[in-house]
């Protein structure tokens, strides 16, 4: 298990290659992360409402159905954050600008990370209600 970690900065520009490897596989890692768990609660959704709005007609189920719209937007700034991970590198010329691209990265892939753990709390506990409601 890792532990809950903020970005190392890269000002100094006597960073050892060890940690530059270090730096990008740990917003790999991140990245993985988000997107593994954003592509597992797209379909988890999906069947969760194909069950809800196959159950009879509540106000529980009412309520679960409007909870849908938190999930989908949690997903979608998860999306974005790693949108905005993915441009940070871009084409670098030296040094300097590699050591930003990559504090940079890490910036937005831990943001990512957060939003994920957050979203997949809220998405289990969310399709826990939708199981009692539809049973």
């Amino acid at each position: 298990m890792t532990v809950l970690q903020t970005p190392e900065t890269f000002t100094r520009p006597d960073v050892s290659p060890a940690e530059l490897t270090r730096a990008v596989q740990r917003s790999n890692h991140d990245t993985a992360l988000a997107g593994w768990a954003v592509t597992t609660m797209a379909l988890g959704l999906l069947i969760q409402v194909v069950l809800l709005a196959g159950a009879p007609i509540s106000p529980a189920q009412l309520g679960l159905g409007a909870l849908v719209l938190p999930l989908l937007a949690a997903g979608t700034r998860i999306v974005l954050l790693l949108d905005h991970a993915s441009s940070s590198i871009g084409s670098t010329a030296d040094r300097v600008q590699l050591l930003a691209g990559i504090e940079t990265r890490q910036f937005w892939t831990f943001r990512a990370r957060l939003w994920t753990y957050g979203t997949g709390a809220a998405f289990a506990l969310w399709t826990v209600a939708v199981q009692l409601v539809a049973h």
